[in-house]
């Protein structure tokens, strides 16, 4: 069967918004006013988790979350569409974001999981990051693609839209790997 391949390098974001039970919120709060520090900075140190002594938890991949990430829509990025060992396809974010075309050139889905206008109150973690974002592959029955069967799911988080999600014919491509380097790293509590 023929294998469609798909490579997103370039600038990523991830935005990761964790759900701590009352009693563990109380008492790493009062960990984290103990040190003088805030919880969303305590939740990005790597020595918080190894001073809790909790095998259960080593980072904050560990933790409940909800999270989306995705390439940001910046000059770096590309998406390549390999198929059967043959670039057929390369794709810059700009291309996809934009809405002054006279007709579609993608079949483009909007994401609205964090809108940053109406956030839900909780503990947010924000990570920016460079490098091959994510490798994706699905065997498909056809010896032809189309672009038509790819959907495009995009997201907008604080004026910058990024690019979410690829789905060929409504089916999920499977991660194979991802090689970043983080950028840039915050946390905020909505109350």
């Amino acid at each position: 069967m023929p294998k469609l391949k798909i490579n997103i390098f370039g600038e990523g974001i991830e935005i990761r918004q964790v759900q701590l039970d009352a009693d563990r919120y109380q008492q790493w709060t009062e960990i984290a006013l103990k040190k003088k520090r805030l919880l969303p900075d305590l939740l990005l140190d790597p020595f918080f988790y190894y001073q809790l002594k909790d095998s259960s938890i080593t980072s904050i991949l560990d933790l409940n979350a909800t999270v989306i990430s995705g390439v940001l829509d910046k000059p770096k990025s590309q998406i390549e569409i390999w198929f059967n060992r043959h670039k057929v396809l390369k794709v810059k974010p700009n291309q996809l974001f934009n809405e002054m075309v006279l007709f579609p050139l993608y079949q483009i889905e909007k994401n609205s999981a964090f809108n940053s206008n109406e956030l839900e109150p909780g503990l947010y973690s924000i990570k920016k990051e460079i490098g091959l974002i994510a490798s994706l592959e699905l065997q498909i029955a056809t010896d032809r693609i189309e672009i038509d069967d790819f959907t495009f799911t995009t997201s907008v988080f604080q004026n910058e839209q990024f690019l979410t999600d690829i789905k060929y014919q409504n089916q999920n491509l499977n991660v194979l790997k991802n090689d970043t380097l983080t950028t840039y790293q915050t946390g905020f509590e909505i109350k």
